[in-house]
């Protein structure tokens, strides 16, 4: 494929870094309840914090489980200025507006600080081997950590 037609995020990663890893072909991500992403009102009008923004995906990504099949999980990939994307294996809060981002990126571990401002958060179903065990995402949100 020539670099024209290429999209600017396949022309700035690695060759061997797939766009995305292993789409589930027939799930699609379960629709979340407005009561589930607005139980308080006026926390979601507040000026939010990265703790927030992490509090709101943890949830999220537990109500997908609820609904996912066997053999689909729901996978969040980071995307920084620049291109680059890291599959996220854990979020955490560092402080008002920052996030450390650990996981790989090009199958190679890392980690990356950075304001919220300048992380795009992408979540998909990916299909995986049944009887491979769940890949956890965990999310340290006020000193504590959970998995989902």
């Amino acid at each position: 494929m020539s670099d024209s037609y290429k999209t600017i995020i396949q022309q700035r990663q690695p060759e061997d870094v797939e766009i995305f890893h292993n789409v589930h072909p027939d799930v699609k991500p379960p629709k979340t309840d407005l009561d589930d992403l607005y139980h308080n009102h006026e926390e979601i009008n507040d000026y939010r914090s990265s703790g927030e923004l992490i509090r709101s995906l943890a949830n999220t990504i537990k109500q997908w489980r609820k609904h996912m099949p066997k053999d689909a999980e729901p996978t969040i990939v980071a995307m920084l200025n620049g291109g680059l994307q890291i599959q996220v294996a854990r979020l955490v809060q560092e402080s008002f507006h920052g996030i450390r981002i650990e996981g790989t990126a090009g199958g190679n571990p890392c980690m990356v600080l950075s304001h919220q401002n300048n992380v795009e958060l992408l979540c998909y179903v990916q299909k995986v081997p049944e009887e491979e065990p769940d890949r956890r995402i965990g999310f340290v949100i006020d000193g504590e950590e959970t998995e989902e």
